[in-house]
């Protein structure tokens, strides 16, 4: 079975940058796809969850460090979905047609490194500013529709 972050419940759903704190995910077993959403917050959590539904593939645009970490210690395969938008149905063609690349340690690594270099750029806490006016946070959502807070 595999699994990846999407950004809806909805049917054809574009696959979500987020991993750990995507909302809902898809879970396809070579037939039927089912779309559920994330018991979790942390993706560290998630590998546990994926483990027990008999997931051995994942699917993803991003990923931190904390969750691969946990990934590496089992035999889950990590695909990636690639860049730009892409849908539900296009990842289930492309895993179908074997036109998806494993991701190699290092290839791993760099995706980590970007991913939490962004987290770290578009943190409240990466600058001087009050919390509790949310500016921040609108200006952040403004510039980076990706970002969810």
């Amino acid at each position: 079975m595999i699994t990846f972050p999407v950004k809806t419940d909805k049917e054809n759903a574009a696959v979500s940058p987020l991993f750990g704190k995507a909302k809902f995910f898809a879970f396809y077993d070579g037939k039927n796809l089912t779309v559920e959403k994330n018991p979790y917050e942390k993706g560290s959590q998630l590998v546990n969850w994926f483990l027990q539904k008999g997931v051995d593939t994942i699917i993803i645009k991003e990923m931190g460090s904390k969750p691969f970490n946990k990934i590496v210690q089992t035999n889950i395969k990590v695909l990636s979905s690639g860049e730009g938008r892409v849908t539900t149905n296009e990842v289930i063609e492309k895993f179908n047609n074997n036109e998806l690349n494993e991701l190699s340690v290092d290839e791993f690594k760099d995706i980590i490194k970007e991913h939490e270099s962004k987290k770290d750029h578009s943190s409240c806490s990466s600058h001087n500013h009050d919390h509790h006016s949310g500016m921040c946070h609108k200006k952040m959502r403004s510039q980076n529709p990706y970002v969810f807070l």
